[in-house]
């Protein structure tokens, strides 16, 4: 059985000013974090976890210190709050809901950053034909734009076709 990985990196280091607490908590448990003076380094040496997990009381707690702060992270948070049974102790977040790259767009629009960047490498533990490659993201205040190595090549390879003259 051949084992994936999508190691993930995310630059620049993100000022920990940038982010509410309740988006630093998420991050952390999205990726692997590291300090770095007053910014944090993320980085999967996996890939990004798609689930975080939270204690409800911690994640009410972190949503009061952010309160006044809008996000696309702070809007589940209180959905599935809301939903959540009365007697469970933890929230589980499903992060393809959303996505990491929300929250990264929510810390540019408020932030003096003008872009994050998200490069992540494809491998794989057998050499198999689909188990290999990456991709770019670069996400802005306004866009997430992103393409990986196989939409590259089919580009190039699309412009070096024939072009069909006139007839």
């Amino acid at each position: 059985m051949a084992d994936y990985f999508s190691q993930t990196v995310i630059r620049p280091d993100i000022p920990l000013t940038a982010m509410t607490a309740l988006e630093y908590a998420a991050l952390g448990q999205i990726f692997g974090t590291e300090r770095v003076g007053d910014d944090v380094y993320f980085s999967a040496r996996y890939g990004p976890s798609d689930i975080v997990i939270l204690e409800a009381v911690e994640a009410r707690a972190l949503l009061e210190r952010g309160d006044r702060v809008s996000s696309a992270l702070a809007d589940l948070v209180r959905k599935e709050l809301a939903d959540l049974d009365p007697g469970e102790p933890n929230l589980e977040l499903d992060m393809t809901m959303i996505g990491f790259e929300a929250i990264f767009q929510d810390v540019v629009r408020r932030s003096a950053l003008d872009y994050i960047e998200v490069e992540t490498a494809w491998t794989c533990t057998k050499m198999r034909p689909d188990g290999f490659g990456g991709a770019a993201c670069l996400i802005t205040g306004d866009d997430v734009k992103s393409m990986s190595t196989g939409e590259w090549l089919a580009e190039s390879i699309q412009a070096l076709a024939p072009r069909a003259g006139p007839g």
